[in-house]
């Protein structure tokens, strides 16, 4: 327990400071990088923008104004110039109470054996659904689905509600288990703390004895993030974790390293 809250104080310090330092660089000029459909791309200062085009300042080129059917992606950078965290719905395996934007997506490779892809029906809710590799293999695969609605109530505070699901594809009639969690999430996609509760449930039957979350991930440089993911177990043992979040333009990988030694990496690409 003295462990867990040592964490949380450590991630709370880290997390404030960092924000701390973003929030008084706001007025930097919004950089972008568009991606057009022809699969160029183009670097450069925001100028204007409404629904059907926007205008843009490259060193190179000058002004440039492109019509928004002509746009596949627009990157926007953070006020230091960084490429935004292209995955900050999620940690590990616990999630943020922040939601897909509607038509995004990733996949998420797990250990090289768990592998996930979410998709964001609307800008509120998101679907997950995967499956474990080997199970496959033995023509019994083991199947995740997960469901996650949430909702903006300030700025910076989120709120969600998940339903996860877990199943054999031989043993559905027989073999139901998930959870059901509530989770509150502060911050940006850059620097964000989640807190969370849930309870399992098997068979249709409910565990009374629910779990509390708390994670979170603060951006140390433009490619590293601090990451971590804690479980606490009321009158039992906590889980506690830590480690780095490597990010690229579409790509993260998450080393953490869990109490007891316990490694974990994965992969997430976004779609």
């Amino acid at each position: 327990m003295n462990k867990f809250i040592l964490v949380c104080c450590l991630l709370g310090t880290a997390f404030f400071s960092v924000y701390a330092q973003d929030d008084s660089r706001q007025s930097s000029p919004q950089m972008v990088i568009i991606y057009l459909e022809d699969k160029s791309e183009i670097n450069g200062e925001l100028i204007s923008e409404n629904d059907a085009s926007i205008v843009i300042r490259s060193e190179s080129l000058g002004l440039l104004t492109f019509q928004k059917n002509e746009i596949r992606r627009i990157i926007r950078l953070d006020p230091k110039g960084r490429i935004p965290n292209p995955n900050p719905t999620r940690y590990f395996i616990g999630q943020s109470a922040y939601t897909l934007p509607k038509g995004e997506g990733y996949y998420q490779n797990i250990y090289g054996v768990f592998n996930l892809v979410s998709y964001g029906v609307t800008d509120r809710l998101s679907l997950t659904g995967g499956l474990e590799l080997i199970s496959t293999f033995s023509g019994n695969p083991l199947l995740f689905a997960n469901a996650k609605y949430g909702v903006p109530v300030a700025p910076k505070l989120n709120v969600a509600a998940s339903v996860s699901y877990l199943t054999i594809a031989s043993s559905i009639a027989d073999v139901s288990l998930g959870t059901i969690n509530g989770l509150v999430t502060y911050g940006t996609h850059e620097h964000q703390l989640t807190i969370g509760t849930g309870y399992a449930f098997a068979q249709g039957e409910i565990d009374n004895s629910g779990v509390i979350t708390v994670a979170g991930i603060t951006r140390l440089t433009g490619r590293l993030a601090l990451i971590t993911e804690n479980y606490l177990l009321p009158g039992e043992s906590s889980v506690i974790s830590g480690g780095l979040r490597y990010i690229a333009k579409k790509v993260t990988v998450d080393l953490l390293y869990f109490e007891g030694g316990f490694p974990a990496i994965d992969i997430v690409l976004k779609l």
